[in-house]
């Protein structure tokens, strides 16, 4: 699946291509055969927040330790709490911009779809890493990455949500059912070629999984060769988890912020909105930029193998970094 914007409709320094540059329902990208009709169905309505977004606060009745976690990432991260706040709101202000009647078509609609999954997203992987439950934000870490880059892949394969769209909704007289349709999609290409988001979502797959090494990380943190300490639903502040997976909720939200600026004549957002969004990814770029936050990279060995490598792990912001290789 092509990610990079090509001819004519290119966004600037290599952004994708905005699919509606040039009319409100514009032909699909791909030049092979015959174009997917538009799609049948059209926007009744758009409901949107009306006062941007913010994050949920937090949730009664946690165990001393969550409620530590919640202390504790609060004052530790703040800085980076409030990034993830102010572009998960900035994201919602400009979604909202395709209420707007030269904007509401089927063709905005198939990116907020995906958009406000993966706003969501983020917004619940927050609470959850807040609350000291890493291993349960990790898997929605992944799926952020997913939902945002298959928006870029739609830029160029629009034909895909056409065709589901004129597939959809039918009626299945043998299962007496409306036949509603996956629509399969998945844009493993854009992750691929992402040299940012190719090594998180690589970790964050990995860690998801009930692999043995990431496990143990979750649940015998300092295990060595000579003991195993294993803490059964462990949900204590854990400095290095909160920063690598925040830092993973800013990249992929500042992913979105770009794409939403590059597709304007869906999102039609004020000059206002663009500047604070320009400002807002340039301070997420300087704080993960700091070497000293946990955070992976992708390590070749001497075969040519790639691994993820695991750097700046650990338990107390004080501590000692660790690098771990998976």
């Amino acid at each position: 699946m092509t990610t990079e914007g090509t001819g004519d409709n290119a966004g600037q320094n290599g952004g994708p291509v905005d699919p509606g540059a040039n009319s409100n329902e514009p032909a699909s990208a791909g030049g092979a055969g015959l174009e997917i009709a538009a799609s049948p169905q059209r926007v009744s309505g758009m409901r949107v927040p009306a006062d941007g977004w913010t994050l949920p606060g937090k949730p009664d009745g946690l165990d001393p330790a969550a409620e530590d976690a919640w202390r504790q990432t609060g004052f530790n991260l703040a800085e980076d709490l409030q990034l993830v706040a102010d572009g998960l709101d900035i994201q919602a202000r400009f979604a909202a911009a395709g209420y707007t009647p030269g904007a509401r078509n089927m063709t905005m609609a198939g990116f907020a779809t995906l958009w406000s999954r993966a706003l969501l997203t983020t917004s619940d992987a927050v609470g959850l890493v807040r609350r000291g439950a890493y291993q349960s934000a990790v898997p929605l870490a992944r799926q952020a990455v997913e939902l945002v880059t298959a928006q870029t892949g739609l830029t160029n394969e629009l034909d895909a949500w056409r065709r589901w769209t004129h597939e959809a909704y039918g009626r299945d007289e043998a299962s007496r059912s409306v036949e509603q349709g996956v629509g399969h999609y998945f844009s493993g290409e854009t992750i691929a070629t992402d040299d940012e988001l190719r090594v998180i979502y690589r970790a964050a797959s990995d860690f998801g999984r009930p692999n043995f090494g990431p496990s143990a990380l979750f649940s015998a943190n300092e295990a060595n060769h000579e003991r195993y300490p294993l803490i059964f639903g462990d949900q204590a502040f854990h400095a290095g988890w909160a920063e690598l997976l925040l830092g993973w909720l800013l990249r992929t939200s500042t992913k979105q912020i770009h794409l939403a600026l590059h597709l304007e004549s869906l999102f039609p957002a004020s000059a206002e909105l663009r500047e604070r969004a320009v400002a807002h990814v340039r301070a997420v770029e300087a704080q993960l930029a700091d070497e000293r936050r946990c955070r992976v990279e992708e390590y070749t060995d001497g075969d040519g193998r790639k691994h993820v490598l695991l750097a700046e792990f650990r338990r107390q912001p004080s501590d000692q970094g660790k690098r771990l290789l998976f």
